[in-house]
């Protein structure tokens, strides 16, 4: 049995400077820093039902090789118990707007769906690429059924549906 390499967590605080994580070494710095929402939220959006939040939390919730400092959750949908973290404030960023380009597909759906209009499709995974949000379906037939011809911020790769993101 092969074993797995030991990286080493991060226990250290830390606080922001010029919207990069900064080792803080003492607790009470660290804890007055906490303390102000205003450090902590990088952006929130509602659109429909759904609020998108992004924060900084003060530790590294990864390891030292792979560190996590931003969290971004989408309240009110079924993927808020995986919320998706991030090493920078510029991958924050991204991962935010994906998330609101998201929600308002979402919502958009849920108004096609009340005006009787069926364009639904199940997706399997979600990603949020560079300049992208990748929806992966079941299949290339339900990519092409979802999305016959490529059209505005929209493209179809095999079973992806890709939506633009700049």
């Amino acid at each position: 049995m092969m074993e797995l390499p030991d990286i080493p967590r991060d226990s250290r605080h830390y606080t922001l400077n010029n919207q990069q994580p900064l080792v803080c070494e003492d607790e009470s710095t660290w804890r007055a820093f906490m303390n102000d929402g205003a450090n902590l939220l990088v952006a929130q959006d509602t659109v429909g039902k759904f609020t998108v939040v992004t924060v900084f939390l003060g530790f590294n919730y990864g390891n030292v090789e792979q560190p996590r400092f931003f969290q971004t959750t989408c309240l009110g949908a079924d993927s808020e118990n995986r919320p998706r973290y991030t090493a920078t404030w510029e991958r924050a960023i991204l991962q935010h707007r994906g998330k609101v380009k998201g929600a308002q597909m979402l919502s958009d759906f849920a108004a096609e769906q009340a005006a009787g209009i069926d364009r639904s499709f199940k997706f399997v995974d979600c990603k949020v690429m560079p300049g992208e949000l990748q929806f992966v379906l079941e299949s290339e037939a339900e990519a092409m059924r979802a999305l016959p011809e490529d059209q505005g911020d929209w493209q179809r790769r095999g079973q992806i549906l890709v939506f633009n993101l700049s």
